[in-house]
C-alpha cells in the first residue's frame, strides 16, 4: 500500500496491547469521548494496519466488534 501522506511504500503489520485499544478525543464542546477500537480479555488486543517508515504514520484497520 502506498501512504497516503508521503506517497512512498507502507509495510504491513500489527499493533498490539495488553486488553484493549481505545480511542479517546474531545468534541467542539469540550466534552470528552472514549472509543473502545478492540479488546481481547485473555490479553493480546491486536489491530493490522499499514505504518510507514518514511513519515512515520500508522493507517489501522478498526474490526466491527460484535460482543
Amino acid at each position: 500500500m502506498k501512504c497516503p501522506f508521503c506517497g512512498e511504500e507502507m509495510t504491513e503489520g500489527s499493533l498490539e496491547s495488553g486488553r484493549c485499544f481505545m480511542w479517546k478525543a474531545e468534541d467542539e464542546r469540550g466534552k470528552k469521548k472514549e472509543y473502545l477500537l478492540t479488546k481481547n480479555y485473555m490479553g493480546g488486543a491486536k489491530l493490522r494496519g499499514e505504518i510507514c517508515p518514511y513519515c512515520r504514520k500508522l493507517v489501522l484497520e478498526i474490526p466491527e466488534n460484535h460482543y
